[in-house]
């Protein structure tokens, strides 16, 4: 049985933030020089993120606490989920927050970062999933309860007869076929965070792959991750921590980003009150 996910509008990211044009990654001008923008690209890839292994994640705890979410809601066994869930587990993060402090300090190199300003009708074109996180609350328990009730209620009975115990067929069902579940989407390991994450504004992209992954160093760990290609026009802007030397970060950047070819992309300096 496949789902539909247009039809669940609370899923899309217009609704999440309803005139958002832009989605930010916020990052370091050291990652940008290094490899984001792909010093030999072919034409439509001449943008290159990181997909990182969720576990890698800098929420400690986040695949569980997706798959203790996952259970509560599908009344389904943690074990059976974390058994699938180990298998997929890349994801490039992205933030409907624009100049957002707890973000500097966060991802932007504690203000000294940047944040990348790309278009989010590219990115959803680019990218094979593209969905914001939930955040693990009652109210959204009690929502996508509901939800997925009445998904039960309307569902073709030819659809799951042969599989066991009402919310748990369709989950079941999703990870044996890799299909679109609404289930998948929406409590899913890999899109559910603890609320103390909710000032992110957290959007993702999620492949589900078995491809060979490379390795990068990271706060003294080896984190396996997946190249993911984006093309030019989808940059749209860069923000300029708010502790770096404005003018001249301002000034070197732009030198970059026209003799690199990002001649278009508009460059824009923190407001945010940051002193390290």
């Amino acid at each position: 049985m496949e789902i539909d996910l247009t039809k669940s509008p609370h899923l899309k990211i217009t609704d999440f933030v309803p005139d958002a044009q832009i989605l930010y990654h916020y990052t370091s001008i050291e990652a940008l020089f290094g490899g984001i923008i792909v010093r030999q690209p072919q034409t439509d890839k001449e943008i290159c993120l990181w997909m990182s292994n969720c576990q890698y994640m800098n929420d400690p705890e986040e695949l569980n606490t997706g798959i203790r979410f996952a259970s509560d809601i599908l009344n389904i066994s943690p074990d059976i989920l974390e058994k699938h869930a180990s298998e997929y587990q890349q994801i490039t993060s992205f933030s409907a927050a624009s100049d957002c402090l707890p973000m500097w300090a966060m991802y932007g190199k504690n203000g000294n970062g940047i944040a990348l300003g790309f278009n989010k009708e590219i990115i959803e074109a680019t990218v094979p999933s593209l969905y914001k996180c939930v955040y693990v609350t009652e109210s959204n328990k009690a929502r996508l309860q509901s939800e997925i009730s009445a998904l039960i209620e309307n569902a073709d009975p030819k659809d799951i007869e042969n599989l066991p115990d009402s919310a748990g067929k369709i989950f079941i069902q999703m990870f044996a076929n890799i299909v679109n579940s609404l289930a998948f989407y929406i409590v899913s390991c890999f899109y559910c965070k603890n609320p103390a994450y909710i000032y992110e504004q957290e959007i993702r992209s999620v492949l589900l792959t078995e491809e060979s992954a490379k390795y990068r160093i990271n706060n003294n760990l080896i984190i396996p991750y997946i190249e993911q290609y984006f093309p030019k026009s989808a940059l749209k802007e860069i923000w300029i921590g708010p502790t770096n030397d404005m003018n001249r970060a301002t000034y070197s950047l732009r030198k970059y980003l026209d003799h690199m070819g990002f001649n278009e992309v508009e460059i824009k300096q923190s407001q945010v009150p940051y002193r390290i």
